[in-house]
């Protein structure tokens, strides 16, 4: 199943501050489209520091992680953006690239909660629409390949169980009672062929 997995960016600076700030911001969004994504962390790590509070430069900051696949640190900015940012369409395209990060880590669940979050902020997004349903498909999915499985898991468990549980007074009488039937059985035999072996006495 493809996901669309396009990165949202912001090349937008207008909402930053000052001067200083814009800069940095530019060199990191001209370092990131030539594929120089540490060069563009440096930047944006850049204009955090002279503005802490500058959502554009944190959220690019996560796309360029994501981009060198530190996802981890990718979705902690963007956890940052979603709940810092009062614009709508930086939380929604942190939310996005959220789930793909999530993703790009196998994580379902997570990646279709991030989906649905950005719906949410947008709803006219059909990029998110669209991997929320393949994720919610393949979620789906392994649940029924898991089930059978599950099944099979928990008949051995329970057989497992029953081997290993203690034999109780009146199951242990039945097996000693089993086993001394046996043992009659067996001398029964051996008398029966030692007495036709026996060669018979002329008087």
């Amino acid at each position: 199943m493809k996901y669309i997995t396009t990165i949202l960016f912001f090349l937008i600076t207008a909402i930053a501050n000052t001067q200083p700030v814009n800069n940095s911001i530019q060199k990191g969004n001209d370092a990131y489209r030539n594929n120089d994504y540490k060069a563009a962390v440096e930047n944006y790590k850049d204009a955090l520091q002279k503005d802490h509070t500058n959502n554009i430069a944190r959220f690019n900051l996560a796309n360029a992680l994501q981009k060198q696949n530190e996802t981890g640190e990718a979705k902690k900015n963007y956890d940052e953006v979603i709940e810092e940012s009062d614009v709508n369409s930086l939380r929604s395209g942190s939310n996005y690239n959220k789930g793909i990060a999530y993703l790009k880590e196998k994580d379902l669940l997570n990646a279709a909660a991030s989906f649905k979050e950005c719906l949410k902020q947008d709803p006219n997004d059909d990029s998110a629409r669209e991997n929320l349903q393949k994720a919610l498909n393949e979620l789906k999915k392994q649940q029924q390949q898991n089930q059978p499985q599950q099944k099979k898991q928990q008949q051995q468990q329970k057989q497992k169980q029953q081997k290993n549980q203690p034999l109780n007074k009146d199951m242990m009488q039945q097996k000693f009672n089993e086993l001394r039937n046996q043992e009659k059985q067996l001398q029964q035999k051996l008398q029966s062929k030692t007495t036709a072996n026996q060669p018979e006495k002329d008087w």
